[in-house]
């Protein structure tokens, strides 16, 4: 090759690398890139978008179903209901008994028309919330004739009705379900269904079986999710008797 074919490879590869950084300088000065760079950079892309609309929706309807609260009675009885056993719902802390309305309205669509509802001010000591949510089941069953009731629990709702259910009054308990609910231990009530939401970040699903974890769902998001109406309905109709017996995660494995 003679130098002048040198000199023109040479002036086609600087044109080359010239128009490529110009068209680089062309992308980067186009409007909004930096932005994109800048979410990219704090990892913003990573958010689940889905279940912060999902959390934002809920925290919008419970607020929203406050002014209703006259519609929740304390205790709601059809004996000729296709499921009559009382269902009891405890809401979680700084929560409130409309924050069960549309699982309510749910579940009387497929049959379960007997409510109750255990509330409660801001409190922690789930002991004695436990002791006060036993003697209200006590009241339910005598009110009702009824010998079981079925519990539905959220967050700290779950943690005080599992406790019952674990407790002396586990016999008056049919069916368990906790929604977001801690735990401390590794012993559950065989009759709990146990539903926790993927992006859950205050109450972070346990690493044990037998648990129901639910895509794309908050901490309150629980409370209105399809999926989980869907799954407590089910399970509160499904016609099997469970056994209350209490058994660890160990020996479930």
């Amino acid at each position: 090759m003679n130098s002048a074919d040198r000199l023109s490879d040479s002036g086609v590869n600087c044109g080359s690398h010239r128009r490529r950084r110009h068209a680089r300088r062309r992308r980067q000065d186009r409007p909004g890139t930096a932005l994109a760079l800048r979410v990219a950079v704090l990892g913003l892309p990573n958010i689940n978008w889905q279940a912060i609309g999902r959390e934002v929706a809920a925290m919008g309807t419970a607020a929203l179903s406050m002014p209703l609260r006259w519609l929740v009675a304390d205790l709601e009885f059809d004996p000729t209901a296709r499921h009559p056993i009382p269902v009891v719902f405890v809401h979680g802390l700084l929560g409130d008994r409309t924050n069960f309305l549309p699982m309510r309205t749910y579940l009387t669509s497929v049959g379960i028309r007997s409510f109750a509802t255990f509330s409660y001010g801001p409190r922690i000591d789930h002991h004695r919330l436990a002791d006060e949510l036993g003697r209200a089941i006590d009241g339910i069953r005598d009110a009702t004739g009824a010998r079981q009731v079925d519990l539905v629990g959220h967050s700290l709702g779950g943690l005080v009705a599992r406790y019952v259910t674990e407790s002396s009054r586990q016999r008056a308990v049919r069916r368990l379900v906790t929604l977001g609910a801690p735990y401390y231990t590794d012993a559950y009530p065989e009759q709990e269904l146990a539903i926790f939401g993927d992006q859950d970040f205050l109450v972070r699903p346990p690493d044990r079986d037998g648990i129901r974890v639910i895509p794309d769902a908050g901490h309150l998001a629980l409370l209105y999710h399809p999926a989980v109406l869907r799954a407590v309905a089910a399970y509160l109709l499904r016609p099997r008797v469970i056994a209350p017996r209490l058994r660890s995660a160990r020996e479930a494995a």
